[in-house]
């Protein structure tokens, strides 16, 4: 048995080399965030917490190193959370972007940053860059997470079929989507990750299958997560 982590390892993607030569109020584009692999995850606030296992499974491998964190989740509440100590352990914020529907949909499309009720939709993107007394066994040097206030289906529609038309590259499904929505999405578009990170009692994928003889990932509130991969 393999941890999941060191499996992914075989896996290593370089950091972009946007995100690499990154300075502190340097510009870039949402396009660059989808240009290299994607790791996407609906439904990531539950129960007061937001959760980091995707970040920890991508980063610490090395496999991947764009985060997108979509859910409805108030602006105010975010900040919380990313306010709390080590909510970003080893890390520390470089830059932040903030980005309107117009630099991400470049289509026109107005798709992604609807408002719910009274709470405003948002888009912001922050650059970390590893603590000085980190190295690479802890993580890669940066990585961009992008926290997005929406609908994750919408978002994935509008993302990865409309507008970029490449599917994550790693994609974690919580009991939030446990009921097969996202599923019968996935099939109709025909837009499927190459590796899903599967929720204990979340619906399992048709065409996917279990990596074998690699051991599970405890998320949040001690939630267990095993890791598919898309049949060819």
């Amino acid at each position: 048995m393999i941890d999941m982590i060191s499996y992914l390892k075989d896996y290593r993607e370089e950091v972009p080399a946007w995100l690499s030569d990154y300075l502190q109020g340097k510009q870039f584009s949402f396009k660059d965030i989808m240009s290299s692999r994607v790791a996407y995850y609906p439904g990531y606030y539950q129960r007061g917490n937001c959760d980091g296992t995707i970040i920890k499974v991508g980063n610490k491998s090395h496999s991947v190193h764009s985060f997108l964190y979509v859910d409805y989740i108030k602006r105010e509440v975010l900040q919380e959370q990313i306010a709390k100590k080590d909510s970003f352990r080893g890390y520390h914020s470089i830059g932040q972007i903030e980005w309107r529907e117009s630099d991400i949909m470049s289509s026109g499309q107005h798709c992604i940053l609807k408002p719910i009720k009274d709470d405003a939709p948002y888009c912001f993107s922050m650059i970390m860059k590893r603590d000085e007394d980190k190295n690479d066994t802890y993580g890669a040097e940066h990585f961009v997470v992008t926290f997005l206030f929406g609908s994750g289906i919408e978002t994935y529609r509008c993302l990865f079929k409309i507008e970029f038309q490449n599917a994550p590259w790693l994609f974690l499904l919580n009991e939030t989507y446990k009921g097969g929505t996202f599923e019968r999405y996935i099939q109709s578009s025909h837009n499927f990750p190459q590796f899903v990170l599967f929720d204990k009692n979340a619906r399992i994928w048709e065409g996917y299958k279990k990596v074998e003889n690699v051991s599970p990932v405890f998320g949040e509130f001690r939630r267990r997560r095993d890791l598919y991969v898309r049949l060819s």
